[in-house]
């Protein structure tokens, strides 16, 4: 026996607590507040909270429904942990994926910073964007180092295999709650007699876009979590690499939309209250498609490296 109980009980609460915080978070964004969004009546779930992007509200419910998922996960290994002192296997697997959850946090910090500045920041003469952008890069550095000491700790001369698969597992929920949440307003927005006809193609289209790319994702890394890990076996690697590229064309493709239709006002942001109905304009300039071409094109790059790399990785493994 390994881990004390301080540690089985430490790892148990702190999943428990992420579970019902982040649970309650995902369940109100991501049930009420973003399929409605592009429903009749766009900010009733969300009138008395803030006045926010629909990018913003869809980033709440997947942060919260993924992180609710992942931590339902090690919350059950780490209650394993308690029952049976003698047993580290359980507590390993409740401390990694307190790891993952570490690392989906810093890379969401990362995102506000060259993505999703425009979310919380603004353009205009009492402009913050340098506020978010520097705050948000200090908090996924801070989430890192303090991510990274455990998992060495963790895993320093032992099999990487677990803590892999623990990535490839996270960044499956994350994709499938994105594909869920933007599919779920895509059939809301379809079904929405209210909007320009013209418009709501638009929207459509940008919504299914985010649904596809991210969705043929979550089918790759749920066939690379599935595959098993032995020696030799190149699957994996290829399909988490295919998954990455497959989310960097969608953020290309969404970019481009964004900026060919940036005249008509459609970026996803804000419900604009017009007479008894509502529209759907850009608030800000194109800070926001232009650096998803630029994001889009590195994760791209990124998924061929990892395809190539876990290929170079396999055949020195063979030599």
């Amino acid at each position: 026996m390994k881990y004390a109980n301080t540690s089985r009980t430490l790892s148990f609460l702190a999943h428990l607590l992420i579970v019902l915080a982040f649970g309650a978070l995902g369940l109100y964004f991501g049930a009420f507040v973003v399929p409605e969004y592009f429903g009749t009546d766009p900010k009733y779930f969300a009138e008395f909270l803030f006045d926010g992007a629909y990018l913003l509200y869809l980033e709440l419910a997947v942060v919260g429904l993924s992180f609710a998922v992942i931590s339902g996960y090690g919350l059950f290994h780490a209650v394993k942990g308690l029952m049976n002192p003698r047993d580290d296997e359980p507590v390993v697997k409740a401390l990694t994926t307190l790891i993952v959850e570490g690392w989906a946090a810093a890379i969401f910090f990362l995102l506000q910073a060259v993505l999703f500045f425009d979310l919380t920041g603004s353009n205009g003469a009492d402009s913050n964007l340098v506020f978010v952008i520097i705050m948000s890069l200090l908090i996924a550095i801070i989430l890192l180092i303090a991510t990274n000491i455990p998992m060495v700790k963790l895993y320093d001369g032992k099999d990487q295999k677990p803590l892999l698969r623990g990535f490839i597992g996270g960044a499956m929920v994350f994709t499938c709650a994105i594909a869920l949440e933007a599919g779920l307003s895509l059939l809301v927005n379809a079904t929405n007699s209210s909007l320009n006809v013209w418009k709501q193609s638009e929207i459509n289209l940008l919504l299914l876009t985010v649904t596809l790319a991210n969705l043929a994702a979550f089918v790759l890394l749920l066939l690379a979590w599935l595959n098993n890990f032995k020696k030799g076996n190149k699957l994996p690697g290829f399909m988490a690499g295919g998954a990455v590229i497959a989310v960097g064309i969608g953020l290309i493709i969404y970019g481009v939309l964004t900026i060919v239709w940036r005249d008509n006002g459609i970026h996803l942001n804000y419900a604009l209250e017009s007479g008894k109905n509502y529209v759907f304009g850009a608030k800000w300039g194109y800070g926001f498609p232009i650096m998803n071409l630029v994001v889009g094109a590195v994760t791209c790059a990124l998924g061929g490296y990892i395809m190539i790399a876990g290929s170079k990785a396999e055949l020195a493994k063979r030599a």
